[in-house]
């Protein structure tokens, strides 16, 4: 599943957040937003520090934001 439409479905199904509030598919965000992503089996948070200019590789887009909190949910 290509990454866009894998976000697209998680926004639809209110899995994540943008500054508090339930994001559509195409929400802007800018530096310091803050993402919530609530999964069945993760939970994370991650805080924007930087936009790129233009399109980068998926390594490099790793100094545009800081993980604040990463938990691994009990499945059970």
């Amino acid at each position: 599943m290509k990454q866009r439409s894998l976000a697209k479905e998680m926004c639809d199904r209110g899995l994540v957040a943008v500054d508090g509030r339930k994001a559509k598919a195409g929400k802007e965000i800018g530096v310091e937003s803050s993402v919530r992503v609530d999964l069945p089996r993760e939970y994370l948070e991650i805080e924007i520090v930087g936009l790129p200019n233009r399109n980068c590789k998926r390594k490099q887009g790793e100094i545009f934001y800081r993980i604040r909190k990463h938990e691994h949910k009990d499945p059970y």
